[in-house]
C-alpha cells in the first residue's frame, strides 16, 4: 500500500482550554515513560563501571571533543573555537576500544542490558476456552474414532478450571517494562492514541540511546519541555471528519480518557483541499495535531496519514533509470498557473513528469521582500531623523539588545521591529515546509518505480557565475534558490536512491535528435536548426542527460 502523509497549518474551533490540558498531560506520561528508561540507563553506567572501570569518563570525554571538532569544522574563518586535540582524541579511541571488549565479554554487562526485558511481573492474559458448536466440529482425514471421540469431547465442553490454571502457569510473565508500563497506563490522563504514539517513540528513542551506548559513547534522553513541538494522535475511531470541503476540511480529534457518550472532542479547521496527490477512494488512517511555540502563542498544524491504492507492477519492482533536468522557471511552461517548474524528469519506460513548486511559495516569497522593504524605510527615516551613526537596522536593533532600550520611543520601535522578524520567520518557515513537503512526495512516487536517479554535476565555479550572468535578474535568481536543488538530491539519497551524476556541459544546448550545439536562448521552446525538431529545452536537457547517465552506468558495468 502506498503511504501518504499531508501536513497544513491549523486552525482550533473549539475552546483550547481542554486542548491545553491534553498536551500537558500527554507532556506528563512522556516524563513519566522515560523516567524508567533514565533508571535502565543509571543501572547500564553502574554495570560498565563495575565490568571496565573509567569506560564512562572516557566515553564523556569523547563526546565533548566531537563537538568540539564538529563546532570548529563550521566555525567561519578567523573566530575563536576550542582545541578538539585530536591526538587526545586518538589515543582515547584507542583505549575505548580496549575498555568495550573488556566490559562485553563481562556476563554482568550483558545481564544489565536484558535488565528492563526481564520476566518478572503478572502473566499475560490467556483466552478461557469456550464450548464450540458440535455441528463444526469436523472429523480428519485418517482420524480414529478414538481421537475424534477425545477432541469432540474436549472442544464440546468448556474448559476446566485446573486446565485453564495450568496455562496461566505457563503463560510468559510481564516484562519489568511492560509491568511499569501497565501500572502507569491506569493512571494516564491522555486519549490512548496519544499514549500507544509516546510508547512508539520513546522505544525508538531508546533503540537509539542503546544503539550508543554499546559504543561506549554517552547517550542521553531528550525530554519534552514546555515551549518545544507537542502531538496529539488518534488512530482509526480517534478522529472524525464532520466537514470535507474543496479546501477547507473540518475534523474532530478525541481527548481525554472518557469513552462512550462522555467522550470529549476537539474541532480542528486545516486546509486540505489542496492536497492533489490523495488517490480516489482512498482512506486517512491517522491524523495528528502539533502545537509549537510561536512568539507568546501556539501555532498548530494538522498531519493525516493516507493509506493509497496498491501500487502497480512497475512499482513495486523498484527498478530503472531517471533523468532529472533543474529548471527553476516561473512563467512558459504549461503548468505556471500552478507554481514555479522545479525539476523535469525522463524515465526509462517511457514517463516523464515535472515537479512544480507550488505558487504559495513564490507569494510568500514576495510578501517577505514587502515586510523587509518596509522596516528598511521605516529604519531610514529613523535613521534620518535621529541623527544614528548606525548604516543598517541590523546593527542598530543589535546596540539596543545588548545596551539595553534607553526610552519608551527606543522600546517601541524595537516591540514593532522584532513582531516584523516574527512574521517574516513565519512566512518564511511556510514556503520551506511547502517546499519540503512537495520534495518529499515527488521523491517518494519516483522512488517507487526507480533506483537510478541522473542529475547533472554542477561544480561550484559554475554556480558562481550563474550568480553573475547580467541575463539572471533579480527574482530568477530567487526563484532559483527557492528551488534548492541540493535539498532534493539530498531527498533522493536519504530515500535509498543511487545518484548518477554526470556532465552538465551544453545539456541545455545539444540537440537530443541529432546532437547538434545551439545557442542558449531565453525561450523555453526553440527548434533545432540541424533537424528542424522543436523541443522543451527543460526536457530536451533531461534527455541529453538520460543518455549521458546510461553510457556512464554502460562504461561502469565494463570495467
Amino acid at each position: 500500500m502506498t503511504i501518504l502523509t499531508l501536513n497544513r497549518p491549523a486552525l482550533i474551533i473549539s475552546d483550547d482550554v481542554r486542548l491545553d490540558a491534553e498536551f500537558r498531560a500527554a507532556r506528563w506520561a512522556h516524563h513519566r515513560l522515560l523516567d524508567f528508561e533514565d533508571q535502565h540507563q543509571r543501572h547500564l553506567d553502574e554495570e560498565a563501571e563495575r565490568c571496565a572501570p573509567g569506560i564512562v569518563r572516557v566515553g564523556r570525554i569523547i563526546a565533548r571533543l566531537s563537538r568540539r571538532a564538529k563546532r570548529m569544522s563550521r566555525a567561519t574563518r578567523g573566530s575563536w573555537t576550542p582545541d578538539p586535540r585530536p591526538q587526545l582524541m586518538a589515543s582515547l579511541r584507542v583505549r575505548l576500544a580496549e575498555m568495550k571488549t573488556q566490559r562485553d565479554a563481562d556476563p554482568r554487562w550483558k545481564a544489565a542490558l536484558a535488565w528492563a526485558d526481564e520476566p518478572i511481573g503478572a502473566p499475560k492474559k490467556v483466552r478461557r476456552r469456550r464450548a464450540k458448536d458440535p455441528s463444526k466440529v469436523k472429523r480428519r482425514k485418517s482420524e480414529t474414532d478414538e481421537a475424534f471421540e477425545k477432541r469432540f469431547a474436549l472442544f464440546t465442553s468448556d474448559e476446566t478450571e485446573e486446565h485453564y490454571q495450568k496455562k496461566v502457569a505457563a503463560a510468559p510473565r510481564r516484562t519489568r517494562r511492560e509491568e511499569y508500563r501497565a501500572e502507569l497506563y491506569t493512571k494516564r490522563r491522555c486519549y490512548w492514541g496519544t499514549w500507544n504514539a509516546l510508547l512508539r517513540s520513546v522505544d525508538q528513542a531508546r533503540s537509539d540511546v542503546l544503539t550508543q551506548r554499546k559504543k561506549g559513547l554517552p547517550a542521553d534522553w531528550q525530554r519534552p519541555r514546555f515551549g518545544d513541538a507537542q502531538s496529539l494522535s488518534a488512530e482509526s475511531g480517534g478522529f472524525r471528519i464532520v466537514e470535507r470541503g474543496k479546501l477547507w476540511w473540518v475534523i474532530d480529534l478525541r481527548i481525554g480518557t472518557a469513552t462512550g457518550k462522555n467522550a470529549e472532542w476537539v474541532r480542528v479547521r486545516a486546509k486540505c483541499g489542496n492536497w492533489h496527490h490523495i488517490p480516489e477512494g482512498a482512506s486517512i488512517t491517522t491524523a495528528q495535531l502539533t502545537r509549537r511555540k510561536d512568539g507568546q502563542r501556539w501555532s498548530y498544524s494538522l498531519s493525516l496519514t493516507v493509506d493509497g491504492a496498491q501500487k502497480s507492477a512497475r512499482e513495486v519492482s523498484n527498478t530503472g533509470l531517471v533523468s532529472f533536468d533543474w529548471g527553476h522557471r516561473e512563467h512558459g511552461h504549461g503548468r505556471a498557473k500552478e507554481g514555479i517548474r522545479a525539476f523535469v524528469w525522463i524515465g526509462d519506460d517511457g514517463q516523464q513528469g515535472e515537479v512544480i513548486l507550488p505558487a504559495e511559495c513564490r507569494r510568500c516569497l514576495d510578501e517577505i521582500d514587502a515586510l523587509k522593504s518596509r522596516m528598511d524605510q521605516a529604519f531610514d527615516a529613523r535613521r534620518e531623523s535621529m541623527g544614528l551613526r548606525e548604516k543598517n537596522r541590523h546593527t542598530y536593533r543589535r546596540r539596543l539588545l545588548r545596551s539595553g532600550v534607553q526610552t519608551d520611543e527606543e522600546g517601541q520601535w524595537l516591540t514593532w521591529e522584532m513582531r516584523y522578524e516574527r512574521r517574516v520567520g513565519r512566512l518564511r518557515k511556510r514556503w520551506q515546509n511547502l517546499r519540503k513537503e512537495t520534495y518529499v512526495q515527488a521523491v517518494r512516487a519516483l522512488r517507487s518505480r526507480y533506483a537510478q536517479f541522473a542529475f547533472e554535476s554542477e561544480s561550484n565555479a559554475s554556480l558562481k557565475r550563474q550568480q553573475k550572468d547580467e541575463q539572471m535578474l533579480r527574482r530568477a535568481r530567487a526563484n532559483r534558490d527557492l528551488t534548492a536543488r541540493y535539498e532534493f538530491v539530498s531527498l533522493c539519497e536519504r530515500f535509498g536512491a543511487e545518484i548518477v551524476p554526470v556532465s552538465a556541459r551544453n545539456t541545455t544546448k545539444e540537440c537530443p535528435s541529432c546532437g547538434h550545439l545551439g545557442d542558449n536562448t531565453a525561450e523555453l521552446v526553440t527548434v533545432c536548426p540541424a533537424c528542424g525538431t522543436a523541443r522543451d529545452k527543460d526536457f530536451g536537457a533531461a534527455k541529453v542527460i538520460f543518455r549521458r547517465a546510461e553510457g556512464a552506468l554502460a562504461k561502469h558495468a565494463a570495467e
